[in-house]
């Protein structure tokens, strides 16, 4: 089973395989996040471009049900572009999410360097992490996820994957496919449980040096929280290869309501 089926031109039927951690009836963000860069891929499609950055902006709870992606472009441009996407659902805006796509350059490999830091190994030398243990839903029960050594609350390195595809019958990108399990970061290293306390994040931003390949994606996350409510998740973002990127979050680092 897919996480999202296509009903009509723009808009995806999310399947349980969706569900999120915090709520039983909301969306996880990490599939409708895919999702969305899904859609982007297929907006105004330029050979010559690539997705450098996106950011996510989350306006509220997201429903466990028909989502509707509209895609603009912004700044046109034959080298750099910016794409807007609105997710909405139970018409209301529950998304906003822009993305540069920025000019594929074949004539730079010989100043290439990575200062990123890379996982402490790969998915082979990671033990099996169960996120269910802390959490719930069909999203985080539909993953697998392996944990390297030396993991402790607020800091961990995990690998995830997942078999199955973001939108039924259609390819996806594997830089769609890879951001469908960045915002896994925020729930693999709390430092606190999420049954005592809540902080959900407000945004998702990635940044992108390279494409990322299929298969396993690394989270090299540390959780930061600061003492007036305010919290960051960072994260380094991997393939088997080495580093493709940076994820960061902002949270909301408060008490259930007594």
């Amino acid at each position: 089973m897919s996480y999202y089926e296509r009903v009509s031109a723009d808009t995806y039927r999310p399947t349980q395989h969706v569900q999120g951690a915090w709520n039983d009836h909301e969306q996880h963000m990490s599939p409708v996040a895919g999702l969305i860069t899904h859609a982007i891929d297929g907006h105004a499609h330029n050979p010559t471009v690539q997705m450098s950055r996106i950011s996510f902006e989350i306006l509220g709870l997201i429903p466990l049900a028909d989502t509707t992606v509209v895609v603009e472009t912004i700044r046109p441009g034959r080298t750099i572009e910016l794409i807007e996407a609105t997710a909405i659902i139970e018409d209301r805006p529950r998304i906003r999410a822009r993305a540069w796509r920025l000019a594929i350059s074949d004539d730079v490999a010989d100043v290439a360097g990575v200062e990123l830091p890379g996982m402490a190994g790969g998915p082979a030398q990671g033990a099996p992490y169960d996120p269910l243990t802390e959490w719930k839903g069909g999203f985080l029960a539909s993953i697998e996820t392996v944990a390297l050594p030396g993991g402790r609350s607020g800091r961990r390195q995990v690998w995830a994957r997942t078999p199955h595809p973001v939108v039924a019958d259609e390819s996806v990108s594997p830089t769609a496919a890879a951001i469908a399990l960045v915002d896994l970061a925020n729930g693999i290293a709390t430092r606190v449980r999420p049954t005592d306390m809540m902080f959900p994040n407000v945004d998702l931003t990635i940044h992108l040096i390279r494409q990322p390949e299929p298969s396993w994606v690394g989270l090299d996350t540390s959780v930061s929280f600061g003492t007036n409510g305010l919290g960051l998740t960072s994260t380094t973002l991997s393939d088997e290869s080495g580093p493709f990127g940076r994820a960061e979050q902002a949270l909301t680092v408060r008490h259930f309501p007594r």
